[in-house]
């Protein structure tokens, strides 16, 4: 597949002359409110001021230390589970001692276990929760978060505040846009990649069982009849909550179209398509559904998965499964180098996927409407981009407390120290470019060059940059994810007997629901986003 040529400067000329970007007017607004306190409040203001600062009145120098005062911004770490990290605090500390001479701030790190992140974003806004830098798309689709006004616009904040991280995220930029306004920047600069699995090496070796990078649906079964000898799981579909992960993954022509959500409709004719239509009427899905029925009855499945509450992280660090769903590409198989106590690898099930929209949008960084001074939020996303310290600090954690260097650029653990019980660790957040990440062994110094290859070589689909705005029909977006959250879980971990007989009575239930007129909706949007091109 060709490459596609992208033009930032153009998109950016079309996207501005087009409309005044919201960020203006919410920041214009704000202002004008603050101003008219001010004026309001005249001396009063400014003498209540000096007298909580502890700041004689009269002192002017002095006043303008107090108008300059450091802010403190709020960035998540999503974490698995409570996951304890005694050391957190002396990383926000080591940070804030880059961030305060450099952007006038501090920084608080909120760790936020994953399994509550929807919940949390959901409960933001109304708590007035003081969270700046959000992850977007991780939890929560990104046009879901538009939707419902958990994230500012930042187009003119990144303008302003953000060139360096602009500058980096080059054409990616596009994928997080929604109409015509940027409202997240990809957190992984080096997105994409194949459909594939990580799985436990350790297993594979004590059993004697064979992988190659790439893998088919019948290989993979053979495997899964070998673990489950020796009393193993294949995988795990957790509660089976996640929109169908594992579809694309084993029928690679199915591609979700303008967001990951299914429930949006998809293109059965690979990245090529354009007609969008109802993935769960498909001949794909009843057989994905089927199959994950067999694999139930096999054993190859738990059987207490949609009760135990378990994450699949979980039961794939207590090597309760072999494998675990993952895109195959050199950062992912860097990072995971390190989360678990065994050796990890990974195996493919498609080849040469091009880069799509919903994969820049499933790992992203935001900045939250309850944001008290979002253009320091900017100011520091844009720094933890430009300063490797910065990055390192926040990935890695401290020097001599949780890694210590074997060369250049490639770290391990210090004596005594292990991921039972190292001080602070990274998990799902991502935090800076990765070519100024220091990689943990066995990751080798090539890693570099192979990042650079991958990025070079990638090829984009004819559809990057398209989102589906899901704002026109809310109600039946809202009305169709109540009959999926019924439906999907049992279906997607293979509890049902008459596999056929519940799509066919879901599929009834989403039609009622609105489903066609979602797939008609973002039909629309997508003939004109394609005219407009």
């Amino acid at each position: 597949m060709k490459h596609h040529k992208l033009c930032l400067q153009n998109l950016f000329e079309k996207t501005f002359s087009r409309k005044t970007s919201r960020t203006s007017e919410c920041l214009a607004k704000k202002e004008h409110f603050l101003c008219g306190i001010t004026l309001a409040a005249g001396g009063t203001l400014c003498m209540l001021l000096l007298g909580c600062s502890g700041i004689p009145a009269g002192d002017s120098a002095q006043t303008v230390v107090a108008e300059d005062a450091p802010c403190q911004i709020v960035i998540e770490h999503l974490t698995l589970g409570d996951t304890p990290m005694p050391d957190l605090q002396k990383v926000a500390d080591a940070v804030s001692a880059i961030t305060l001479p450099e952007i006038n701030c501090t920084v608080k790190i909120e760790n936020i276990p994953i399994s509550d992140h929807a919940t949390r974003i959901s409960l933001m806004s109304a708590q007035n929760d003081q969270l700046d830098i959000i992850n977007t798309g991780r939890t929560v689709s990104l046009s879901e978060m538009v939707a419902d006004g958990t994230l500012l616009p930042l187009d003119d904040l990144l303008t302003s505040h953000g060139s360096a991280l602009l500058e980096k995220a080059g054409d990616l930029i596009k994928a997080d846009m929604i109409d015509d306004h940027i409202y997240s920047v990809p957190a992984n600069l080096y997105c994409g990649g194949n459909s594939g699995f990580l799985y436990n090496k350790d297993m594979a070796d004590r059993y004697n069982i064979h992988l190659s990078e790439t893998m088919s649906v019948e290989e993979i079964e053979a495997i899964a009849e070998a673990l489950h000898q020796h009393g193993k799981y294949l995988l795990s579909q957790g509660d089976g909550s996640d929109n169908p992960i594992l579809l694309g993954t084993f029928f690679p022509s199915v591609v979700p179209v303008g967001s990951s959500m299914y429930a949006n409709g998809v293109s059965v004719f690979g990245d090529s398509g354009t007609d969008i239509i109802n993935v769960f009427e498909t001949e794909e899905y009843l057989a994905y559904c089927q199959l994950l029925r067999r694999w139930q009855q096999n054993g190859w499945l738990p059987a207490d998965s949609l009760t135990s509450g378990l994450l699949v992280n979980q039961l794939f660090q207590n090597e309760e499964i072999f494998m675990t769903w993952l895109t195959s590409n050199p950062v992912e198989e860097a990072l995971q180098a390190k989360n678990y106590g065994f050796q990890v690898d990974m195996f493919a099930t498609t080849s040469q996927t091009p880069l799509r929209t919903n994969q820049v949008q499933e790992d992203g960084w935001g900045i939250s409407s309850t944001s008290k001074n979002p253009e320091k939020a900017m100011e520091f996303l844009n720094l933890m981009y430009s300063n490797p310290e910065i990055s390192n600090l926040l990935m890695n954690g401290i020097e001599g407390q949780e890694y210590q260097k074997v060369s250049d650029r490639i770290i391990t653990y210090p004596d005594n120290v292990s991921a039972d019980n190292i001080g602070y660790s990274r998990y799902f957040s991502v935090f800076g470019d990765f070519m100024d990440i220091y990689q943990w062994q066995p990751v080798t110094e090539d890693f570099y060059q192979d990042l650079k290859d991958f990025r070079d070589n990638i090829t984009v689909s004819p559809l990057l940059g398209y989102t589906f705005d899901v704002s026109p029909v809310a109600s039946e977006y809202a009305a169709v994810m109540r009959v999926l959250s019924e439906y999907l879980p049992p279906l997607e971990c293979g509890m049902i007997a008459d596999v056929e007989g519940a799509v066919k009575n879901m599929n009834v239930l989403l039609s009622d629901a609105g489903i066609n007129q979602i797939i008609e909706e973002n039909q629309r949007q997508l003939d004109l986003w394609l005219a407009d091109r």
